[in-house]
């Protein structure tokens, strides 16, 4: 291979890493995003949702109003007052009612997490975080 022809599949090369990751950041930062956490109530934080749209969190014990997402794409959730233990929480978005009266559609929100509340949440949290499960008390 001549080195003219081995420049031009070096630069072709390069060329298409580099639309690979404008492509890949892109995709990134249109996918809606829920971070859930634990503590004296559930909380969450969604970032990305369209503006409009309203969530929730959505876990068994758990009953909550919806919440509109702001202009900027974003909403903060507390689940309120809830039992002490462990929650198998996620975020539910639905969009709103269209004009037409075409029925509301719901998505979740990233993906069904584990969270603790209670006096010991904190401790559990971290025990949960770093795969330590057998050390936590047997919840049910």
């Amino acid at each position: 291979m001549t080195r003219a022809r081995r420049t031009r599949v070096g630069a072709a090369f390069g060329g298409a890493v580099g639309v690979v990751f404008i492509v890949g950041a892109a995709t990134a930062a249109a996918t809606p995003s829920a971070s859930l956490r634990g503590g004296d109530t559930v909380t969450a934080r969604v970032t990305g949702e369209k503006p409009g749209h309203t969530c929730r969190i959505d876990a068994a014990g758990i009953e909550m109003p919806w919440r509109t997402v702001g202009s900027d794409g974003s909403v903060e959730l507390d689940s309120g007052q809830v039992a002490p233990g462990k929650h198998a929480a996620r975020v539910v978005c639905e969009t709103p009612r269209a004009e037409s009266g075409e029925p509301v559609g719901e998505h979740t929100v990233g993906k069904e997490e584990d969270v603790f509340t209670g006096h010991w949440a904190p401790a559990l949290e971290f025990l949960h975080h770093h795969r330590m499960e057998f050390l936590t008390p047997n919840q049910h």
